[in-house]
């Protein structure tokens, strides 16, 4: 034995011996090497500690980071061997941060934000012992030439865990892989595979990793068939295929061949069924398995069933799946070896029987979010060995916490009693129950219990408390914490503290405590409760009301108050007081009452983080905190700060190191003590009115960076006043003024920025000369500047790092010419609506291989679009509408851009078929190809892009029928055919398709009934199936809840309306014009509050117009014209126009379907106006207010309570029975522009009143009998001719005759009486019947008078008289009748 142990020792010398000379622990060969990866992972070197200030800090990303030591073996994310010195564990996932000086902020991007690069592994080679290597989220596409992971396999002998996880890698890499013998662990999440390799060469080549025991494949969600191509991975213990694409029923036979496979996660894919083709419990190596996750699936309850022959299962996850109903616990009980088990987020009821299960072993079991109800607490009171517990949501009435007696080992338990509008009753006491319990949530209880006060000894444990009430009578007694003596963590949130006589005394070890209100300033707090807890270190308050409290906190008991946080409150004068140890302070959406610290500031004299958000301080508070010297972060935005800087007291921070004051209403220029902030390195003065020059800055030699957007500063275009700030590296200054200086600055900037954003910043003309000298930009966004330039390549030429480039709206013009040289750094490349005017670049795609973003929208590129393009593997996002490209769309882009999630391509010329049988675009989101020439038909190869969620093909000439394949679209949303000559019936299978929210097939030569099944579209927000010929009738159960626009004009609809829409409650616009339909207007329409447009114009309705329209607030424009409506027009009838309706409202209408083109105002609505039919749309229709009542058979007066139509722009009533006057109300009518009451029966003058309608274009009272003279021929009234008056015999003055040689005037005719207008019906009558009798004495004595006229005269009545008596016996004796007439003579 004392051989061994000699033997041990020498080796162990002769390693460290053998280790080389080291520098302060760290080998110089591998800290080199580590050096050398820095530009790669820029904070590789970083030490930071990780603890946080407060357990509930706001200040989460806020880490402390101490000096990079010269021993890497110190470093955070390098670990090293404790006997060899040599690294071993390197963990370089998330590494890009922006570091100042003593804080880390690190930058959690997203995958697919940054720009892709390549990686040389060969920096890899001197780390020699290396067995973990994590590399992931790191943006990294692949390697550069022949320095991928086979150059490490010689060296690294020894790797055993490699994690690349979301990045860009395709499947090349798996060949490179394949030569690492020694992994144990290969994570490849999330990355670009597309599987053409996959089913060949690709995984089997990973099968050479024989030593292969952790393998992670999910995210790559189509190539769902990957579980067949892993036979060979025998060694595999653990497989994730999380999000794969797996659907339907899968066999578990499929993983059969696995023969050590322990861990199997299959969760986040559309797994509907599991089960096994055949079961022969000898052949079956997958009951070895035991972790099965299958959350987020939609497995119903049979698959405990299903799952029986994996009976040695420990953990099994099953939760948001659509488990529903009861659980038969016999299927639970076959798992005997379960240990933890997850159901939460489902629909189950209850486990049958009761008091069945017997899983003896679980330790943790979830059952939150489902239906269960009090029984369940039967079920669960036999697992003894339970150590963590949650159920809940749908319990009601008194929990009797009693039957689970027996879980005397719980550790955790979660209650929750979300759905009950009292909440549910709970008694502490019985809480005793659980000895060893540490952390307890309760969720919607009322806790009532008189004997509360009883000291629990079974809860002397208990470290954790959440209590969440939902419900108005939710009352707390703080003598409950009594209970709980070893506190050290207590989140209240929603309850109530109304008894001021309430102590506690056993919150001495209390650390960490918040309460919040569920409502903002409802709460009281008993405010001597934090007079008893003396070691508390992190206080958040939220939704209280501290001006009504009748005592002060005692914040010098706080002695160890690090971090303080007061959210939605209302604060009391001088609120906060001495507070030594405070360290961070948050105060966020709070009222104060004046001043918000105690008279002296210094008694925060320890302060390092100040963050107040949109609070209101006083205009003093600058002066105050300069008293709080060590404050080294200061975040003051949207506190309403005005005026000036003050600079008592503000300039006195001079150990600041970040400022930031956006978003107040400062004024004036920057005071010079500015020049005093030399510690500063984060300024952000943005959304101000400031104003000046900036030379105020020019000293502050620390800064890295700043920001001045939005303000009305006066900066140079050199950027003079910053030449000495060698350290800056970002610069926002959007939305200021750039000039041009007199004389050029000869000097070069000693500042190299990574990110320039300069964008609205006035006509400068000319891109600013500094950037000629800048060659370490990343970033630049220059748009909406007018350079009147060509393409600047040589920013690409100058800047290798370059990833982002904006140069939208800038008036950049001539042929876009790319750098000699390939950029592969470039990322995001933004250069629309310029005035480009050449081909695209054929090798645009060989010049910018790693775009993922390209916008060369709104220019007039001209010619045929690359082929290179589809050279551009990475590329997320292309746009090339609003040009004037050609020709067919090559084939390479559908095929080589496999990448793209969005691809628009509006408003070109392209032509021919839209694609070749061949398209790769299986990662397709949004594809727009409207406004082209593309003929065809739709191609059946777009159904390889199953996760389109918006397809507009719309203004085209595609014909052909909806291909079926479109049903299987389940992310579908949008979908736009409008405006081509696509036939046949409307498919029924579209009403299958539950994610459509916008339907527009307008304007095509769709046909047949209205698909009842439509009704099944719940999600349903817009639909436009105008100018086609669908014909029936509109089903009653059409009705969706979320719809907000309906455009079914121009089509052979009939029937009436019954109760289609009558749930549409959010309904903007109905259009159901020109249709056949018939009925009276449904009074249900009063119940569709938001309607705002009302189109039922050229249809049959008939009956009168509902009074129940009166009761809409928010019509603009209502058309039931050339309809049979009858009756009188509703006084109470009123209109308004969106662009006056409160700011809510038009939030509420933009917001309804927050789908592309949500509220589409850009759907155009058709009304008359003028005597002329236009379409609205867009901004226009914001505007446009008007009610068309004509050609109807209305009757009665004009209303003259016109107050409701005030900004009305159009007016119809013409065509119509309507009598009276002409209201002189009209008069109010400021805004109106078309005003036509013609073709009626309307009396009296017209009122002159009206000339003081100045918008007035056109007007008509046309075949009316009016009377008297013609409003004054001035103003409007003077562009009015003869047509506006016609028909009108009594009517004179301009145009029409002068009213002096136009025979009797108005004065002269006899008055008329109210009742019967201008006609004096008594000498009417008078009149009548004397001229009357004056005609035949008259026909009399010519008779009499001339007998030639006389004979003539008795000889045609006679005539007429043999004529008639003929007639008239032919037509009774034919039909058999015995008049007399009919007897033989």
């Amino acid at each position: 034995m004392e051989y061994w142990k000699w033997l041990g020792m020498v080796v162990v010398a002769l390693i460290m011996l053998g280790g080389g000379w080291r520098t302060e622990g760290c080998l110089e060969e591998e800290r080199l090497a580590l050096f050398q990866l820095k530009p790669f992972f820029p904070s590789i070197d970083s030490r930071i500690d990780g603890s946080r200030l407060g357990y509930y800090s706001m200040m989460d990303y806020l880490v402390e980071e101490n000096e990079t030591s010269s021993d890497c073996c110190e470093w955070e994310k390098v670990k090293c061997s404790s006997i060899t010195g040599r690294v071993n564990h390197l963990f370089l996932n998330l590494t890009y941060t922006v570091t100042f000086d003593d804080l880390v902020y690190p930058n959690y991007r997203t995958r697919g934000n940054n720009k892709y690069w390549y990686l040389n592994t060969s920096l890899f080679l001197p780390f020699k012992e290396l067995q973990s290597l994590s590399l992931r989220e790191n943006s990294i596409a692949g390697f550069v030439d022949n320095q991928g992971f086979e150059r490490l396999s010689s060296k690294l002998n020894k790797l055993e865990i490699l994690d690349l996880s979301n990045n860009y890698f395709n499947d090349s890499i798996l060949t490179s892989l394949s030569e690492l013998s020694s992994l144990k662990s290969l994570n490849l999440a999330v990355n670009n595979f597309i599987g053409s390799n996959l089913t060949d060469a690709g995984l089997k080549r990973l099968s050479k990793l024989k030593n292969l025991e952790i393998l992670d494949l999910s995210g790559h969600n189509y190539i769902g068939n990957i579980s067949s191509q892993l036979n060979d991975f025998s060694s595999l213990k653990s497989l994730r295929l999380q999000d794969c694409g797996l659907v339907g029923s899968i066999d578990m036979l499929e993983f059969n061949s696995f023969i050590n496979l322990k861990e199997l996660y299959l969760g986040s894919n559309e797994i509907e069924s599991l089960g096994f083709s055949f079961y022969d419990k000898e052949q079956l190596w997958l009951n070895k398995l035991e972790v099965l996750g299958l959350s987020g699936n939609l497995l119903d309850s049979s698959v405990f069933s299903s799952l029986a022959p994996l009976s040695n299962l420990k953990f099994l996850y099953l939760n948001y799946n659509n488990l529903k109903g009861t659980i038969h616990v016999k299927d639970l009980n076959a798992f005997n070896y379960l240990e933890e088990l997850s159901l939460s987020e489902n629909e189950v009821t209850e486990f049958v029987p009761s008091q069945g299960l017997r899983l003896m072993n679980l330790t943790v079991l979830e059952l939150d979010d489902n239906l269960f109800k009090n029984t369940i607490l039967s079920s669960l009171g036999r697992l003894s060995n339970l150590k963590t517990l949650s159920f809940g949501s749908n319990l009601e009435g008194t929990i009797d916490i009693k039957e689970l007696d027996g879980l005397s080992n719980l550790e955790v338990l979660d209650i929750r009693c979300y759905y009950s509008d009292v909440g549910c009753n709970l008694c502490l006491q019985s809480l005793d129950l659980f000895p060893s319990l540490k952390t307890l949530s309760l969720y919607g209880f009322n806790f009532n219990d008189s004997h509360s006060q009883t000291k629990l000894d079974g809860l002397s444990n208990l470290e954790n408390l959440d209590i969440r009430c939902y419900n108005s009578g939710c009352n707390f007694r703080l003598q409950l914490l009594d209970l709980f003596p070893s506190l050290k963590t207590l989140f209240l949130y929603g309850v109530n503290f109304n008894d001021t006589h309430s102590q506690t005394n056993s919150l001495n070890n209390l650390e960490h405590l918040r309460i919040s209100c569920k409502s903002d300033f409802s709460c009281n707090i008993w405010l001597q409760i934090l007079d008893l807890i003396p070691s508390l270190k992190t206080l958040s308050l939220e939704g209280f009301n501290f001006n009504y409290s009748h005592s002060q906190i005692k914040w010098k008991i706080l002695t160890n108050l690090e971090e303080l946080e007061l959210w939605d409150s209302s604060l009391p004068l001088n609120f906060i007081g001495e507070l030594p140890s405070l360290k961070i302070l948050n105060v966020i959406g709070c009222e104060v009452n004046d001043s918000l610290f105690m008279n002296d500031p210094l008694e925060l004299k320890n302060l390092e983080f100040m963050n107040i958000e949109d609070t209101s301080l006083e205009n003093n508070f600058l002066h105050k905190i300069g008293a709080m010297p060590s404050i080294k972060r200061l975040s003051l935005m949207g506190c309403g700060l005005n005026g000036t800087l003050h600079t008592q007291g503000f300039c006195g921070l001079t150990n600041l190191r970040d400022l930031v004051m956006t978003n107040n209403n400062l004024e004036g220029t920057l005071p010079e003590c500015f020049s005093n902030f030399t510690s500063l390195e984060s300024l952000d003065l943005s959304y101000n009115q400031l104003c000046g020059n900036v030379s105020a800055l020019k000293t502050l030699a620390s800064l890295r960076e700043l920001s001045l957007s939005n303000n009305y500063f006066q900066i140079p275009s050199s950027l003079g006043p910053f030449f000495n700030l060698s350290k800056l590296k970002h610069f926002d200054a959007d939305n200021n003024t750039i000039y041009i200086e007199s004389e050029m600055q000869p000097l070069v900037p000693r500042f190299q920025l990574n990110r320039i954003s300069l964008s609205s910043c006035g006509d400068v003309g000319q891109f600013p000369h500094f950037l000629f000298h800048q060659h370490e930009l990343r970033q630049v966004y220059l748009s909406n500047n007018n350079f009147r330039e060509g393409f600047p390549n040589w920013l690409l030429n100058n800047n290798a790092n370059l990833e982002r480039l904006v140069l939208a709206n800038n008036s950049l013009q001539g042929h876009f010419e790319l750098p000699f040289l390939p950029h592969t750094d470039l990322s995001y490349l933004d250069v629309s609506e310029n005035s480009f005017y050449s081909n695209l670049p054929i090798d645009i795609g060989e010049k910018l291989p790693s775009l993922l973003f390209l916008n060369m929208s709104k220019n007039q590129f001209h010619g045929s679009i690359p082929p290179s393009i589809g050279d551009m593997n990475f590329l997320e996002a292309l746009d090339l509408s609003n040009n004037q490209l050609s020709d067919r769309l090559p084939e390479h882009l559908t095929m080589g851009c496999f990448s793209l999630t969005s691809l628009s391509l509006s408003n070109n010329k392209l032509q021919g078929q839209m694609f070749s049988s061949n398209v790769n675009l299986i990662k397709l989101q949004e594809l727009h190809l409207d406004g082209n020439h593309f003929s065809g038909k739709i191609p059946d190869s777009l159904s390889n892009c199953s996760f389109l969620s918006t397809l507009d093909l719309s203004n085209n000439v595609l014909s052909g029928e909806i291909p079926r394949w479109m049903e299987n679209m389940s992310s579908l949303s949008t979908l736009d055919l409008s405006n081509n000559e696509l036939s046949g019936d409307i498919p029924r299978w579209m009403g299958s398709m539950s994610s459509l929210e916008e339907i527009v097939m307008a304007n095509n030569h769709l046909e047949g009934p209205f698909p009842k099944e439509f009704c099944h579209l719940n999600h349903l927000k817009l639909l436009d199936l105008s100018v086609n010929n669908i014909s029936g009738s509109l089903p009653s159960c059409f009705s969706p809840l979320w719809i907000s626009q309906v455009h079914l004009s121009r089509n052979k609809l009939e029937g009436p309306l019954k109760n289609a829409f009558r749930n549409s409650t959010i309904l903007v616009t109905l259009d159901l014009s020109n249709n056949h339909l018939t009925g009276k207007i449904p009074n249900w329409f009063g119940n569709l509050s938001q309607l705002s447009y009302l189109l039922l114009n050229n249809n049959h309705f008939e009956g009168g117009i509902p009074v129940q329209l009166c009761t809409l607030g928010h019509l603009s424009l209502i058309d039931l014209s050339n309809n049979n409506l009858s009756g009188t027009i509703p006084p109470c009838l009123k209109i308004t126009t969106l662009n006056e309706i409160s700011q809510e409202y038009v939030r509420y209408v933009t917001d309804i379907a927050q789908a592309p083109n949500s509220f589409s105002i850009d759907e155009p609505v058709e009304f008359t106006v003028k005597s002329m039919s236009y379409s609205y749309k867009g901004i226009v229709l914001t505007y446009l207010s008007g009610i068309d009542l004509s050609c109807n058979k209305l009757t009665g007066e004009i209303p003259s309570e016109v107050n409701n139509l005030r900004n009305i722009y159009a007016l119809n009533l013409s065509h119509n029975n309507l009598i009276g006057l002409i209201p002189l109300a009209f008069s109010n009518l400021k805004q109106i522009e078309s005003l036509d009451l013609s073709h009626n029966n309307l009396s009296g003058k017209i009122p002159p009143q009206l000339v003081g309608l100045y918008r007035l274009s056109y007007f008509s009272v046309a075949y009316n009998n009016l009377s008297g003279s013609t409003p004054a021929w001035t103003a409007q009234f003077a562009t009015f001719d003869e047509s506006s008056y016609v028909g009108n015999p009594l009517l004179c003055g301009e145009p029409l005759k002068d009213c002096l040689t136009s025979g009797p005037s108005a004065s002269l005719l006899p008055k008329a009486s109210p009742e019967n207008g201008l006609i004096d019906m008594i000498s009417f009558y008078v009149t009548f019947v004397v001229s009357y009798v004056m005609a035949i004495l008259s026909i009399a004595c010519v008779l009499y008078i001339n007998p030639y006229w006389r004979q003539a005269w008795f000889y045609y009545v006679g005539a007429i008289s043999n004529c008639c008596y003929y007639f008239l016996k032919t037509i009774f004796c034919l039909k058999g009748s015995t008049v007399e007439i009919c007897k033989p003579m």
